[in-house]
C-alpha cells in the first residue's frame, strides 16, 4: 500500500497530523507513506522515521497553476492507493482529484468534500475524552481503513547533532545549563492570543525569583520589538536573566532550544505544540474567545492549559462569551487572568512534572 497524507497549514497542524503517518507505517509496515507539507513547516516532519518521502511545496509557488500542475502530475504518478486530506484548502482539493488513488478520505466540509469517496464529519469521534478535539477530529480520518490499533501521541524528532548545536548556541548566549530553563512564548499571530506582555513579564519575574530560573524569549524577525519589551519590564538587576536575542534560522532550530528547557509557559500558538511533541512539562494560556480542547489535551499531568473562564467560571462564560465575536482582542477580559492565577497553575504544574528546586 502507497498512502499520502495532505497536511499545508501551520506548525501546529503539519506536526499533530504527522500522528497520522506514523499510525498508517505501524499499523502496515510494509506500506510506503508519504507527506504533503508546506516548505515553512517541512521541519516538523523531517526525521520522523514513520514518514518515507516528505513533499515539499514551496509557498512562493502555491498560487501559481503551472507549478501546481507539474506538482499534481507528479503526485498522480506515485500511483496512491489511499489519500488522507486532512485540512480544507485548495492543494488538498486538486490533490485527490488528480491523484488517481482509489480511496481518497476528507472532511465534510464544501467544496472540499468534492474530492473525497470517503467522507468523514467533523466531531465524529467522541471514545477518546483525554484528547484535544483537533487530535480526535484528524483521527477520526483513519476509521474507514478500520487500523487495528492507534496510537494518538505525537513527537517532533530531533537529532543528536541537534540537540548538540542547539546546547552550544544557549551556552555561546550565555546560558548555563545547569541552571534552569524556561522558555515564555510571549506572542502570536492573532494578537487576540497575546496574554498582556507586562502579565509575563510579572511571571518572569516570580520563575526568576523563586527558582533562579533562566528565560528563554524567542522570536521571529517580525516578532523581536514586541518581546524585546519583555526584558524591559523586569527590575533592572534581574534582566540578565532573560534571554531574547538568540536567532534561529529554522523552527528545527528552535526546537533545539526548546528541547533543553524544562518548562514552556505561552500562548495558543505552534511552539507549544512542540514543546508537546518533545515532552516538555507546558502550560499553554488560552484567549478568552479561544478554546482549551481545541489544541490542548484535557486533564494531562504534563501538558495543561488555563483561560480566563478558569477564573470568572461557568455562569461568566455562559454569559460573557456569546457577547464576544471571534477573534476578539479583548484585552480587558483578558487582564482578569492574572498573574497570580498563571503563577498558581504554574506551581502547581511544577510540583508534580519539572524537577527544579528553589533557588
Amino acid at each position: 500500500m502507497r498512502y499520502l497524507v495532505v497536511q499545508t497549514k501551520q506548525i501546529g497542524d503539519v506536526l499533530v497530523s504527522t500522528a497520522l503517518c506514523d499510525n498508517l507505517k505501524k499499523n502496515d509496515p510494509t506500506s510506503e507513506v508519504h507527506y504533503l507539507v508546506m516548505d515553512y513547516c517541512a521541519g516538523m516532519a523531517q526525521g520522523d522515521p514513520c514518514i518515507d518521502k516528505l513533499i515539499i511545496i514551496d509557498k512562493s509557488q502555491r498560487n501559481n497553476w503551472r507549478y501546481l500542475w507539474r506538482l499534481m502530475m507528479q503526485l498522480r504518478q506515485q500511483h496512491y492507493d489511499v489519500v488522507i486530506n486532512s485540512q480544507g484548502q485548495m492543494i488538498g482539493l486538486l490533490t485527490c482529484l488528480f491523484s488517481g488513488a482509489k480511496t481518497r478520505i476528507g472532511f465534510d466540509s464544501f467544496p472540499w468534500r468534492l474530492g473525497h469517496n470517503r467522507v468523514v464529519r467533523f466531531g465524529l469521534d467522541t471514545e477518546h475524552q483525554g484528547n484535544c478535539s483537533m487530535l480526535d477530529d484528524r483521527f477520526s480520518l483513519l476509521k474507514p481503513l478500520k487500523l487495528a490499533k492507534e496510537d494518538r501521541n505525537y513527537h517532533l524528532w530531533l537529532s543528536d547533532i541537534e540537540k548538540e548545536l542547539a546546547k552550544k548556541t544557549l551556552s555561546a548566549a550565555g546560558i548555563d545549563l545547569q541552571r534552569p530553563l524556561i522558555a515564555l512564548g510571549v506572542n502570536s499571530l492573532g494578537s487576540y492570543k497575546r496574554w498582556p506582555i507586562d502579565y509575563f513579564a510579572q511571571l518572569a519575574q516570580w520563575l526568576i525569583e523563586q527558582y533562579g530560573a533562566q528565560i528563554l524569549v524567542y522570536a521571529a524577525p517580525n516578532e523581536r520589538d514586541y518581546n524585546y519589551q519583555l526584558r524591559h519590564l523586569l527590575p533592572a538587576h534581574l534582566q540578565a536573566m532573560v534571554f531574547d536575542r538568540i536567532d534561529t534560522a529554522s523552527i528545527r532550530e528552535l526546537a533545539g532550544l526548546l528541547s533543553h528547557c524544562q518548562l514552556f509557559v505561552g500562548n495558543d500558538t505552534g511552539p507549544r505544540h512542540i514543546a508537546q511533541a518533545l515532552d516538555i512539562p507546558l502550560l499553554t494560556i488560552v484567549a478568552p474567545t479561544g478554546a482549551k480542547n481545541i489544541a490542548n489535551p484535557l486533564n494531562h499531568p504534563r501538558f495543561q492549559a488555563i483561560d480566563v473562564w478558569d477564573v470568572l467560571g461557568e455562569q461568566q462564560k455562559q454569559q460573557l462569551l456569546p457577547t464576544l465575536k471571534r477573534d476578539d482582542n479583548d484585552q480587558e477580559l483578558f487582564r482578569q487572568l492574572t498573574p497570580q492565577h498563571v503563577i498558581s497553575a504554574v506551581t502547581a504544574l511544577m510540583d508534580k512534572q519539572c524537577r527544579i528546586t528553589t533557588a
